[in-house]
């Protein structure tokens, strides 16, 4: 209980750090996507450096003694209710409840998709909605109302909302939101969240005008759509962040290259982190003094449990060895009984197909199988385990029609005259002797069997 309530405040400790160091070196500078992959690993970062176990360089713990006060203080709990689990259930309360608000909101987005559906605009997927609202996007979609907007200031929102889907500015969201259910609490999460967004409008505008948009009408129709309600909460809407900041970075001069170099103050703030959530180093304590009997005692004890402890590790690996073993056996014995499955079903096809190059691919295939078969069986014989495949009185009823079979080929032999069609009968007949030598191999090898 208390080790979860210490990663969530160092996650929050981590997260409120991290944006501190952006909201002083980063939050001015225009290099809008190195800021984005700050805030983007930062809060990832946040969540992996508490579970990090590293042995702290400077701190160190008691020992022995904080060993057994920490056993003392918790080997007895109490029956009531503390702080600890109070907070924990506080907090489970606002995760739940964030979730949900998460759940509503991609759920009432799904409605409106649903009910508006989805058209194509120049390779565009858009879902125009009859409601006075600010354009946004989602994922691969556009969401907005085309009837009240011309044909010119359509293609500018298209071409922002369109740099929110080829750079996943969604996925961004959905990573912020996540570490906003989590961190519910923390008063830097929220500002972190807009930061984030604000982000995603200044590579969105800068990318408008990079296209050749007229800056002057870019900015007036931002203006324009200023006004209108907020559809979706999670969406990198056109107005999502404040105009008169975005207005500001457009026509703010591009940082120097040597501001770039703040993006480093990352590496030292992190490791200032992992250092901080360290694990104390245990204290070495000193050895008591021992006279040469004990010590003499203490080797032949230690050399004693060494010798049961290997003894035992040896029988252990043992049975481990030969459960394996029966397993192997068990899995070959299985696939022994598919493939007498397998060599029956190419037995009846041999005995259908007509076509010369089919039949020749079914031998080749019955041979493999066989083969198999035979490898199979010469293992499970080697370690005692019976296969039973078909009774030896089964295998003599089928030589017989099999003798049978042989028997009417040979007659239909004597009375055709056309070439072709004996041709046929003297490979079908080859094929029949084949199985009869098989099976009379087979007999044979069950009586053999039978005799040991």
């Amino acid at each position: 209980m208390n080790s979860l309530i210490q990663y969530i405040l160092e996650t929050g400790i981590c997260l409120a750090l991290f944006y501190f160091g952006y909201w002083i070196f980063l939050k001015k500078e225009t290099y809008f996507n190195l800021n984005r992959i700050y805030l983007v690993f930062s809060v990832v970062f946040s969540f992996i450096i508490p579970t990090l176990n590293i042995p702290s360089p400077f701190i160190i713990s008691q020992g022995i003694e904080t060993t057994f006060r920490m056993t003392e203080t918790t080997a007895f709990p109490g029956r009531s209710w503390g702080m600890a689990e109070i907070l924990i259930l506080i907090y489970t309360a606002g995760v739940v409840f964030f979730l949900l608000r998460f759940v509503f909101h991609l759920t009432k987005l799904f409605i409106v998709v649903k009910k508006f559906g989805i058209k194509n605009y120049e390779g565009t997927h858009i879902v125009s909605i009859d409601k006075d609202f600010s354009p946004f996007s989602f994922l691969y979609i556009i969401f907005i109302n085309d009837k009240k907007i011309t044909e010119n200031d359509l293609r500018r929102i298209i071409a922002h909302e369109k740099i929110h889907i080829k750079q996943y500015h969604s996925f961004d969201i959905l990573l912020m939101e996540l570490a906003t259910i989590f961190q519910w609490f923390n008063p830097f999460v929220w500002p972190y969240k807009k930061s984030l967004q604000e982000t995603h409008e200044y590579l969105a505008d800068y990318g408008v005008i990079a296209q050749g948009f007229s800056k002057a009408k870019y900015q007036l129709l931002m203006l324009e759509q200023h006004v209108g309600v907020k559809l979706f909460e999670f969406a990198n809407n056109f107005k999502q962040s404040l105009i008169k900041r975005r207005l500001t970075m457009m026509t703010k001069n591009k940082s120097r290259r040597v501001a770039r170099l703040k993006f480093l103050l990352v590496l030292p703030l992190a490791s200032l982190l992992v250092l901080a959530f360290a694990d104390p180093k245990p204290a070495e304590s000193p050895l008591p003094q021992i006279d040469e009997t004990s010590n003499a005692e203490m080797r032949s004890l230690d050399a004693a449990s060494e010798s049961i402890q290997s003894s035992d590790k040896k029988k252990e690996e043992d049975l481990k060895k030969k459960k394996e073993q029966q397993k192997k056996l068990a899995q070959m014995k299985d696939d022994f009984k598919k493939l007498s499955e397998k060599e029956k079903d190419i037995r009846k096809q041999l005995d259908v197909v007509k076509d010369p190059a089919k039949k020749k691919e079914l031998k080749t295939y019955l041979k493999k199988v066989l083969q198999k078969k035979a490898q199979i069986e010469e293992v499970l014989e080697k370690n005692g385990v019976l296969v039973i495949t078909v009774s030896e009185n089964s295998l003599k009823k089928e030589l017989t029609v099999l003798m049978e079979k042989e028997k009417s080929i040979r007659i239909k032999l004597e009375k055709v005259k056309d070439p072709k069609k004996k041709a046929e009968l003297k490979k079908l007949l080859t094929d029949v002797l084949e199985k009869q030598q098989y099976i009379k191999f087979k007999v044979e090898e069950m009586k053999k069997a039978g005799k040991k």
